[in-house]
C-alpha cells in the first residue's frame, strides 16, 4: 500500500474512506490498467470530501466517462475546468507514473514527476481552503519577503511545475501549509489553532492584502 502519511497528518485523517473494488472497476473497464498508486489513493482516501472536493476536484468513478480523452486518463480537474490533470495512456502500467496538466485538452505539460508527488502537492493546495483554520485572504509578496519565508519555514518538498505559474509549499508543522503561487502570492492554513496563530502572527504582516 502506498504511504500517504503526509496527507493523513495534514488533514488529521485516522480512518480510510475510499471507493470499493467494484467502484474502481468502473474505471478499469474504461482504461484497462491502472497505476497501483492510483488504486491505493482511491481505495484509501478517495471519498474524503475536504481533501478531494473543497477547491479542485478528484474525478469520481462514475464521472470518468465524461472525461474520456484518447491519450490521457484525466483524474483531476480544476473547479471550473480551467485545467485538468492526467496520466498518459502509455504510463498506465507504471506503479507511480508522471502526471501531466492541460488547459485545452490538446497540449499537455509535465506537472509532477510521480503520481504520489501530485496527490501530495494537491493535498497541500486543497489544504489552503480545507483545513480548519484558513487565512481567508491572499497576500502579494516582494522578493525579500519570499526569501524570508524560505529562510524561516521548511520547504514541504512538493510542488506544481505548471499550474498558476508554479506553486510551492512551506510550513513548520505536519498540519500546516504556506502556499506560494506564481512566486508572488501567499495564503496559508493550519489544522491546529495554535499552529495557525503562530503562522498568522508572522505572515499577516507580510506583503499587500489582495
Amino acid at each position: 500500500m502506498t504511504d500517504f502519511s503526509i496527507i493523513k497528518k495534514l488533514y488529521h485523517i485516522t480512518e480510510p474512506n475510499g471507493f470499493t473494488n467494484d467502484e474502481i472497476q468502473i474505471v478499469k473497464d474504461i482504461f484497462g490498467n491502472l497505476p497501483q498508486v492510483f488504486v491505493d489513493y482511491y481505495t484509501e482516501l478517495g471519498k474524503i470530501e475536504n481533501l478531494n472536493h473543497t477547491q479542485d476536484l478528484l474525478i469520481v468513478p462514475e464521472r470518468f466517462q465524461y472525461y474520456k480523452q484518447i491519450d490521457y486518463l484525466i483524474f483531476y480537474s480544476e473547479n471550473q475546468r480551467a485545467c485538468v490533470w492526467g496520466i498518459h495512456k502509455d504510463d498506465l502500467s507504471k506503479a507511480n507514473p508522471p502526471v501531466y496538466m492541460s488547459e485545452d485538452g490538446k497540449e499537455w505539460k509535465l506537472e509532477t514527476e510521480t503520481l504520489t508527488d501530485f496527490f501530495t502537492a494537491m493535498a497541500f493546495l486543497q489544504a489552503g481552503y480545507a483545513l480548519e483554520y484558513p487565512c481567508n485572504t491572499f497576500y502579494e509578496l516582494e522578493e525579500q519577503e519570499l526569501d524570508f519565508i524560505a529562510d524561516n519555514f521548511q520547504n514541504k518538498g512538493f510542488s506544481f511545475k505548471q499550474w498558476l505559474g508554479g506553486i510551492s509549499f512551506y510550513g513548520n508543522y505536519s498540519d500546516d501549509v504556506i502556499i506560494i503561487i506564481g512566486a508572488n502570492q501567499l495564503f496559508y492554513a493550519a489544522n491546529t489553532n495554535e499552529h495557525f496563530i503562530e503562522m498568522d502572527k508572522i505572515l499577516s504582516k507580510l506583503g499587500v492584502e489582495l
